[in-house]
């Protein structure tokens, strides 16, 4: 992760104070940081390969989605606002469990579904936010630095492809249970 700074503002719920946590001033000197709904983020390869057009909007959404997903069934942290618009509240810590453990069924079967190899990609692209580059020097350290980049990035690409079609695929069963 990266140093962070707090920001505290003087207005707050019940008088307590705000406190906006963004990246340090050294933090903005050593990566491209986007604010998006007052979260901060590097801009990653997934952005990288979205505004290169390698991918589509299916695809962005599907990473955005896992992303969510493996957070919540690892950390159990969910990130607010989530980009789907739908408002998502605690509830009690049965209901919370519940979601968590629904979340982690759905990365396990996304798993077996792609494949071991895939979920390791997945984990590097979207969970740990490697770089092509540091991708490459893990899964190809015999290949030079740009062949095994280019690799690592039409896969990325590929499996992001992939991905998107499998949430649909799981959705489509989904609705296809509920109808009967």
């Amino acid at each position: 992760m990266f140093n962070m700074v707090q920001d505290v503002s003087p207005s707050g719920v019940c008088g307590i104070p705000d406190v906006v946590v963004k990246p340090t001033a050294e933090r903005y000197q050593h990566s491209d940081i986007r604010e998006v709904a007052n979260t901060f983020r590097v801009v990653n390869a997934v952005q990288s390969m979205y505004d290169a057009g390698d991918i589509g909007d299916d695809e962005l959404a599907a990473a955005d989605r896992w992303y969510r997903e493996y957070v919540f069934a690892s950390l159990g942290v969910v990130e607010n606002p989530p980009s789907d618009g739908r408002i998502r509240e605690r509830g009690d810590i049965h209901t919370w469990m519940m979601g968590r453990g629904q979340c982690s069924a759905r990365i396990t079967q996304i798993r077996d579904m792609l494949g071991l190899c895939a979920h390791v990609r997945l984990e590097m692209l979207l969970a740990r936010e490697m770089s092509f580059s540091a991708m490459a020097r893990h899964l190809y350290p015999a290949l030079s630095e740009g062949r095994a980049r280019m690799k690592v990035s039409a896969q990325c690409a590929l499996l992001l492809e992939q991905l998107a079609h499998v949430y649909e695929t799981m959705s489509r069963n989904k609705n296809r249970k509920k109808s009967r």
